[in-house]
């Protein structure tokens, strides 16, 4: 069963850093891109990994003793559950969750 977690685990950090690794750096051929002059309203972000496999990265990380760390991470983003957060909270914290 843990082998199973473990494999579920990888499978999504490779593909968080298969999605990661295909956003790179403007380089010198692409036209620069002025940033906009107000500030755009936020846009809901894309889930990085389900809401079930992040639960998942959690229990992992609070069987390895980052409970504590998890609880500050939610604090910090103003939640006191994975469940309530939304939008680019989600994805912070779920970037946060997996680089752990």
């Amino acid at each position: 069963m843990l082998e199973t977690e473990i494999k579920k685990l990888t499978a999504a950090i490779e593909a968080l850093t298969a999605q990661l690794g295909a956003i790179e750096a403007p380089t010198a051929e692409a036209p620069a891109v002025e940033a906009p002059t107000t500030e755009a309203p936020a846009v809901e972000a894309p889930a990085i990994i389900t809401a079930d496999e992040l639960t998942r990265v959690c229990l992992a990380l609070s069987r390895v003793g980052k409970k504590d760390a998890i609880k500050a991470k939610l604090s910090e983003l103003g939640v006191m559950r994975v469940g309530e957060l939304i939008g680019n909270d989600y994805a912070a914290f779920a970037a946060w969750a997996v680089a752990q």
